[in-house]
């Protein structure tokens, strides 16, 4: 068994993780209990995947595989067209 060894996460990358998770709780709450609308859900998955990208990178640092990368990436996009829908739409 070989462990992959992380860099050390900083307190910078820990505040954002924790409002990244926050915020992701908050929209899938609203999707959930008040609205049941489509971009409350995918806003909710967004900050997720981007939280969970965030403490795979170790918040920018170099990792062993790109999953977290390629995780904030799709995150991002779907927080963007969640953003989209709601004042395009």
């Amino acid at each position: 068994m070989n462990p992959v060894a992380k860099a050390p996460i900083g307190s910078a990358a820990k505040v954002l993780l924790v409002v990244l998770v926050i915020v992701g709780t908050i929209r899938m709450i609203d999707f959930i209990f008040y609205g049941q609308e489509t971009r409350s859900a995918i806003s909710g998955i967004g900050f997720s995947l981007m939280a969970y990208g965030l403490y795979r990178n170790s918040f920018g640092q170099q990792a062993s595989n790109a999953d977290g990368r390629y995780a904030s990436y799709a995150g991002a996009i779907l927080v963007l067209g969640s953003i989209a829908a709601r004042y395009l739409a």
